[in-house]
Formats: structure tokens, sequence, C-alpha cells
């Protein structure tokens, strides 16, 4: 059989992205880390066609900066770990036409082929130049990577966790099976509107009291992976906004009609090189955004610049922080005007000024961000060492903030009354420190809570007596069911757990805010969880959900990865990691408690659209995810 050739890329261009690749690294972030095969097909990965013994799937995540997963398919060829040329010398013109299967550190048929680092942008260089038609990484230690960018390359580049399955499948490669394969994604879902949750279901999503107004898929907005969503209301008119992350850049829609949201353009992600993650808050009407992109820096835009566009846009910014290289999170004190940078230079070996602690921002001058102090003393290893590597890491004084909640404090503990502070998730412990003196924050109490992997997020309950907390990892680590912590904050000097809340489904738990008595859960693959924490020293109760992801409800890194319910329209905004924008509605629900970001209320839902368009939008959401799960099912 004829093989096609490989393209030939001129030397000069591989050593300057060879250069780029080592100089812009980003490093595997820790805070997300593999899902394993378990019961059903997640959301991209590998499809293991042939022979029949190995069939499988092998989940993973998609490099965003190489070319589109579609369904390739071809011979799964070894190329040890990928990074030189000479990875490739020993399977020359097998690897043409076909998928080329490396490991991330060192080749498992040569102990010389090793790659200190994690140059992905060179790797998929690499895979293209020897004539593949895709590349797939298998990291180490179990971890599936981060997402990030691979810079250019014209063949998709995913990486699949390393884990027993994985291995198999390599092992029979290099033992000369011959195994066909396909590099997989589920068919995007058709947009959808008014869709009520009737029976348990709305459309082809479980629900329970939730119903669906709109879904966008991610393909209309030009995305290349999902992340954080927050929103804005325009004080002049009453106008909704969302503003949704994507990996390469942020998208607004104005959602003032749920039923018909208008996307109004995009900010393009400046940096280079593409990390998933955006996280975004707004203040005084200028949103502020964040990412692990190295020389993202902190973007800030006008938003009453949106009020009237009808036609998509590509935007600007206005004005752009780079005190701070790249960050993972930040959070923003409405009430004073401070904004807390976290994770700080998350994609870089250097750290921040704030040893990827709390950095502080004024930004009393909206559009002129002015650096105000650090808490760099609580919190986990810091990103400075993460690609170092153990006992450095293990034993590194610098400090991590993953996220954070800052308020003036209005709470039991009176000694505090007044003060700003802040509720920290840092990785293996939960800290409160007092922020009011930016030259000098003081940590005020730290709790290291049991069974602790991930301390991820939190949000407050409204009398601020409660700290409603989430552990990314544990999940996975420990094979229990969802674990809510619900911390006891009466005492900001002695945080103690008042009771760990546990769910029905295996899932990842995410990000959590609360709107009066309620909790709003973005649980990855179980969708938006709605809690009633009226009698939160008791417990909580499930009251509603809206799975954003059907196809399981396993502790992977599928489905929804954040929630905006602060709407006074009720109108609940949830970002689908590779679905799109879903606009939601409690139910019938008005009771809602005014709380927080938008002062939210939650009206009775509008149902005016018309049943025939209804009914088209259930028959094809359906059969989608009918034809995806059929043909993405484990063997």
């Amino acid at each position: 059989m004829t093989r096609p050739h490989a393209t030939v890329l001129p030397p000069a261009r591989i050593m300057a992205w060879a250069l780029l690749a080592l100089m812009l690294l980003p490093s595997p972030a820790e805070a997300h880390v593999a899902s394993k095969v378990a019961g059903d097909v997640p959301s991209i990965g590998l499809l293991i066609d042939a022979p029949a013994d190995l069939a499988r799937f092998l989940p993973g995540v998609h490099w965003s900066g190489s070319a589109p997963v579609d369904d390739q398919s071809a011979r799964l060829v070894y190329a040890g770990s990928g990074c030189t040329p000479a990875s490739y010398a020993p399977v020359a013109g097998e690897v043409v036409g076909n998928i080329a299967l490396i490991d991330s550190r060192v080749s498992q048929t040569n102990p010389g082929d090793q790659c200190p680092t994690y140059p992905f942008a060179l790797k998929v260089l690499m895979a293209e130049q020897a004539g593949a038609i895709a590349v797939v990484q298998i990291s180490d230690d179990g971890e599936e990577g981060d997402g990030g960018n691979a810079v250019t390359g014209g063949i998709p580049a995913i990486e699949i966790g390393g884990f027993e399955p994985a291995y198999e499948v390599r092992d029979a490669v290099i033992g000369g099976t011959e195994v066909l394969a396909t590099v997989a994604r589920p068919d995007p879902l058709p947009a959808m509107t008014d869709v009520p949750c009737i029976d348990g279901m709305a459309g082809p999503f479980p629900c329970d009291g939730i119903d669906l107004l709109s879904f966008v898929p991610e393909e209309d907005f030009n995305s290349a992976g999902v992340s954080d969503i927050w929103g804005w209301t325009d004080p002049d008119n009453g106008d909704e906004y969302v503003i949704i992350g994507k990996t390469n850049g942020v998208a607004f829609f104005r959602i003032t009609d749920p039923l018909a949201p208008v996307y109004v353009g995009e900010l393009p992600n400046p940096a280079l090189l593409h990390a998933t993650w955006h996280d975004i808050k707004v203040y005084a009407d200028h949103v502020y955004i964040v990412s692990e992109s190295t020389g993202h820096g902190m973007s800030v835009f006008d938003l009453t610049r949106l009020r009237g566009v009808e036609e998509p846009q590509v935007w600007d910014v206005d004005a752009r922080y780079m005190l701070n290289d790249a960050a993972h999170n930040l959070a923003i004190n409405t009430d004073t005007g401070f904004a807390y940078l976290v994770g700080g230079n998350a994609a870089l070996v250097v750290p921040d000024q704030c040893l990827s602690g709390l950095h502080m921002i004024d930004l009393n001058s909206p559009k002129d961000p002015q650096f105000a102090g650090c808490l760099a003393v609580a919190g986990g290893p810091g990103t400075a060492f993460r690609t170092v590597g153990p006992p450095v890491m293990e034993h590194s004084p610098v400090a991590y903030v993953h996220d954070t909640q800052c308020v003036i404090y209005e709470g039991p503990d009176t000694r505090y009354t007044g003060q700003e502070v802040c509720f920290n998730a840092s990785e293996d412990e939960i800290v409160i420190a007092d922020v009011t003196n930016k030259a000098s924050p003081v940590v005020l109490g730290r709790l290291p809570y049991e069974d602790a992997v991930y301390a991820h997020q939190g949000w407050l309950t409204e009398d601020q007596a409660f700290f409603i907390a989430n552990d990314e990892l544990d999940e996975q680590t420990h094979e229990f069911n969802t674990r809510t912590i619900v911390v006891d904050v009466r005492d900001l000097e002695n945080p103690v757990v008042h009771y760990m809340h546990f769910h029905e489904t295996a899932a990842i738990d995410h990000n959590n805010y609360v709107v009066g008595d309620r909790v709003y859960q973005s649980n990855y693959a179980a969708g938006l969880r709605v809690l009633d924490a009226s009698n939160i020293e008791e417990g909580l109760e499930e009251i509603a959900f809206f799975d954003t992801f059907p196809i399981h409800t396993d502790a992977t890194f599928d489905g929804t990865w954040s929630n905006y319910p602060f709407f006074e329209s009720g109108t609940i905004a949830v970002s689908g990691r590779t679905e799109g924008l879903f606009l939601l509605r409690l139910s019938g629900d008005g009771d809602v408690a005014s709380s927080g970001p938008g002062d939210p209320d939650t009206p009775t839902p509008t149902t005016g659209a018309a049943e025939a368009i209804r009914s088209v939008a259930l028959a094809l959401g359906a059969l989608a995810f009918v034809l995806h799960s059929r043909r993405r099912r484990l063997v």
C-alpha cells in the first residue's frame, strides 16, 4: 500500500519551536489530574478498535493548539518519548499515515530517549514531521495533563491517563501487535431552547426541578474547550450578560431573553500558549480575566461596550495588568474593590512576587489596576517548584492558594467585624486570613481536614457562619461519593469540620456558590446540583439537579466546570467543558432570597416557545446522545 509522504518542516522552524517550547513551557496543573476508565465514555480520548481483547476507550484531553480531533483512525506506532527526531528513528516510515503513541518522559524501549520536562509544542511538531496523522501521549503518574496548548500543529494531539489499560495497549504495540485506534470525540449536541424538565428529563438531559431555557453548543462560539463562567447585569437597562471562558479567549452573550441568547463576540486569548483555564470576575461594570496561559496577565474589559451590540465582534482589552504573568484564578471583593489573584504564574517555573499566594490588586480605578500586597505564607507547594518534582515540591516553603472568597466580615466572630477576611482553599487545608492591611495580612486560622487531597474552592453561607467547601481530588483518590465539606467558621481562629455531606453520585465537585438558603454546585459529570441549606447545622439536602453530561456521573473531569446563579431574573448560567453554554432555571420557583453578586431572585420560568420547536429540540437532542452513547460505549 502506498503511504502518504511526511510533511517536511524546515530545520529553522523546528529549532525555533523547540526553543519556544522550552522557554515558555506550561507545567502540569495538579488541580486537574487523570480521569480513569469507568463505566461509560467521557468526552474525548483514544478508542481502541482492534484487536478485540484490547477494545476500550481511553479518556484524555485535547491539546488545544493542535488540530481538531475528528475521528482520525489508523494503526498505533510507538515512538518513545517523542521528544526529538531520534525518538522516531527506530520507526521511520512506519509512523507515516499512522498515530504516534508516545510516553511523557522516558521511552520504554530506549532509556536514553528521555524528556526531562513537558515540551508538548515540540512533541506535536516532531510527530507531524515524522508523518503521523495524530499523536497520543501517555502521561506519567496517572495524570492526563491540563489540556494546555501545543502552540500550533497540523495534527491533533491528545494525552491519556497513565494507568493499566493504557499500559496494556502500549505494551501490545511495542510487542508487535497491530493495534487499530481512533482519536475520537462525541458528536456535538444541537442548539436547544425552552425544554422543560418533564418526568425526569429535559430532552437528553436527566433533571429534577430544573428547566433548560437554552443550550448553545461550544462550536457556535468558536470554542476550543470551555472553563469558567460569570455574569454581569447592565445597571442602565437591566440587560443580563454571560461571560464564558474558552481556551482561546472569552465569549460574551446577552441573555436578557434566556430563550434567545445573543452572541456578541469574543475577547481573544492574547498569549502565545493557550492553557484551558480562563477565570472571570466582574467589578464596577468591568470584567477581569486571568488564565494559566503564559504571558496572559490580567485582562480588563469595559462591559458597557457591549450595549446595543447585535452582531458578534472580536473585542480588544481596555487594559492589561502584567505584574502577574499567569494565574489560575481570581476573586474580587466588590465591597472594597480589591482583586485577589491565586495560583500566580501557574504556567511558569519562576513564581510571581506573591509566590502563588494571594496577589492583591486595587481596582478602585477600574482601568488602572494597582498592586496592593501579598499573602504568601499559607498554602501548599508553590508552582515555582512544580516541574522540579519531589522532594523539593513536597517541602517547598512557597505558598499556593487555589481559590478564595474575600468579604467584609459581618459574621458571628465579633472580634473581626468590619475587617476584610479571605477564606482560602489552599491545596491541603482551608486557611482564613485577615487582609484588611494589604501590607501586612495575618493568618487567623487553618484547617487541615480529614482525607484532604486537594482543597479546591468554597463559599460562605449568608450569615458567614459556615464555609461550604469542596475537595477536587478526594472522590478519585478515596473512591467515595461526591463529598461536600461543611466547615464551621464561627470562630475564625479555630475553624472545624461541622460534618461531611455525601451525595448519591461519585462525580467530582468543582465550584459551588450560595444564594440565600441554596447551594449551587457544579459537580463535573453529575451536572448542576442544588442543595437546601436552610437547616445547615443539621445537614444539606439536594432539592434539584440538571445533568449536563448524561453519559455518566463518574469521578472524571467531564461535564460542568462552573455556574453563575446570581442573576435577578433567576436564570442560572452553567458552563460545560466540551458541551457549551447552558441557561437553566429552577422549575416554578420564585422564592430564592437575594444575595451576592447580582442580588439573585428566581421568578417562575417562562415557557412561551412554540411546542413544535420544543419537540424538535427534544428529538434532536435525544438522538444525538443516543448515537453518541452507542458509538462510544466501552466494549
